[in-house]
């Protein structure tokens, strides 16, 4: 899969072209070029561990919708706008009595090396993440560079030290097939729950 690729070190500009992109929901949803939610594609099998140590797989998610982010937590722009919106989605999937249940979130870090499983269980308390439907992931970087390969990431060393990385989040339905990629000037925290109420809604 073959997708826009946006850098990290260059949020901060691109966030002021696309004000919809925030941690609090502004105006109207932005349109999806994806209305009726058409399957994209088989969502790539994973197999990674939370900062517990436990195994979690993409499979173990089977009968919910799932929102998939790729993030790192030294990252200084994309990641924690990205992680604040999920955040607003975990109180509204709350509220709503899906969250956990009928829709779940999965962050996988990027960068495995800096974020240790320690670091990473620090970067999810300060988002208030709850882990009966949000979870933190990580393995080595033997083992993640093919979940990210997959997921068509990558990442790059910038000049000045800085890690680069697409900015991608992915809504998966309850069979596994990718039916939504938001990128950074579309991820909107507003359409996203309407989204996966759709496909809640489903009959699967």
């Amino acid at each position: 899969m073959k997708f826009g690729r946006v850098a990290c070190s260059l949020v901060w500009a691109l966030v002021a072209l696309a004000p919809t992109f925030g941690a609090q929901p502004a105006g109207e949803p932005v349109v999806s070029a994806n209305p009726s939610l058409a399957v994209i594609s088989r969502a790539p099998a994973f197999s990674l561990r939370d900062p517990s140590g436990q195994t979690v797989r993409l499979s173990d998610y089977r009968g919910r919708v799932v929102l998939l982010a790729f993030v790192f937590t030294t990252c200084p722009g994309v990641c924690p706008l990205i992680s604040q919106q999920m955040a607003y989605l975990q109180a509204h999937l709350k509220d709503e009595k899906l969250f956990g249940t009928k829709a779940s979130m999965v962050s996988v870090t990027v960068d495995p090396e800096t974020d240790t499983p320690e670091v990473l269980a620090n970067y999810a308390k300060r988002y208030d993440a709850d882990a009966a439907g949000w979870r933190f992931l990580r393995e080595s970087p033997e083992k993640t560079k093919p979940v990210l390969k997959a997921y068509d990431e990558w990442t790059k060393l910038l000049p000045k030290g800085e890690l680069d990385h697409p900015a991608r989040v992915y809504l998966i339905d309850q069979k596994g097939n990718i039916r939504e990629i938001y990128s950074l000037s579309f991820f909107n925290e507003k359409q996203a729950l309407i989204d996966m109420k759709k496909l809640i809604g489903e009959d699967v």
